[in-house]
């Protein structure tokens, strides 16, 4: 006899919770394929099929080219993941990919450091050293793991997913446009003029041609990023065009800034006549209380030094100053 059993709505907020964070690992997995693919892959088929063959005048015209080419691979790998990803997205999958994605550099760079660490005080024993770096990376693989698995991680990746950051759409994109565009403005300018300070100091240009870490106990290095000097700034441009893109439609802050114009809206700018004879008045009424000021002070001054008054005592100059006894009056 077949029995119908109903899923309780604890198990199906469990099954949920679960395929939400499948699918960021997936997601996470597949955005760092992508990097793979656009910082080692297409940078390392160029050097060896195309850069080896062109003669060192041409190099500006080679990083040229490279860079139109990995702009076209990151939009062919954009669309794959648009199509892999769908329409409609669940709540909290970009949001679970962005956090997968810090937890994973984040055990990376820390278990690197602890390495080094260990690396130092076990030289001698590199086996003990190895055992501790791979349980420091395994725990905290397995806290974020842990922290994931929790019933209020998807509630929390679903309210950071709905805060916009990491979608292109707009909150109410008709109001506080003057103000918007002006914030963006700025966050644009700072960006620009943090590269430009990489540049004008030389920080780029002393550091690596490529940015490699060395694995602990070891020789070997973990590629990073190709072409620091040109990579980074276009890193951060592109990190700062999001940044001031996202941030002008955060809806806490957009509410902020739509309010903002509202009130400057209120304001009634004075015409060029009135700002004119405001500024001679102004002027004007600080010379005559300076005249004033001067004159009463003078007046006080003399009324009360006076020998009826008393009150203000002036010390008659010396007329002729005593000769120290020390000069050698002695004629000549």
């Amino acid at each position: 006899m077949a029995v119908a059993v109903k899923n309780t709505p604890e198990s199906q907020t469990r099954n949920a919770s679960g395929s939400l964070m499948a699918s960021s690992g997936a997601g996470a997995v597949f955005v760092l394929g992508c990097a793979a693919i656009l910082f080692w892959g297409v940078p390392y088929l160029w050097r060896v099929g195309i850069d080896a063959f062109l003669p060192p005048s041409l190099s500006f015209v080679s990083v040229a080219a490279l860079i139109v080419i990995e702009a076209v691979a990151l939009g062919v790998l954009a669309f794959l993941g648009m199509a892999l990803v769908g329409p409609t997205p669940p709540r909290g999958l970009r949001a679970g990919v962005a956090a997968v994605l810090f937890w994973l550099l984040a055990t990376g760079f820390i278990t690197v450091l602890f390495g080094r660490i260990f690396e130092s005080w076990f030289g001698n024993m590199p086996a003990v050293g190895i055992g501790l770096t791979a349980a420091v990376g395994l725990g905290l693989l397995y806290w974020g793991w842990s922290l994931a698995s929790r019933p209020k991680a998807p509630e929390w990746l679903r309210g950071v997913d709905d805060q916009g950051w990491f979608n292109n759409s707009r909150l109410k994109p008709m109001q506080g446009q003057r103000v918007r565009r002006a914030t963006m403005l700025g966050i644009i300018l700072l960006v620009g003029a943090g590269i430009y300070t990489l540049y004008t100091h030389g920080t780029l240009a002393t550091a690596d041609p490529d940015w490699v870490v060395r694995v602990p106990f070891s020789d070997r290095f973990l590629f990073l990023l190709p072409d620091v000097r040109f990579t980074i700034p276009l890193l951060l441009a592109a990190a700062g065009l999001w940044l001031a893109f996202r941030i002008v439609n955060v809806p806490v802050f957009a509410d902020f800034l739509i309010a903002t114009e509202a009130e400057l809206n209120k304001v009634s700018w004075p015409t060029r006549k009135s700002v004119v004879q405001d500024t001679i008045v102004v002027l004007t009424t600080v010379l005559m209380l300076t005249l004033f000021l001067f004159f009463v002070d003078l007046a006080w001054g003399w009324l009360l030094s006076r020998p009826v008054v008393g009150v203000l005592r002036v010390e008659p100059q010396q007329t002729q100053t005593a000769q120290p006894d020390n000069i050698d009056r002695t004629p000549y």
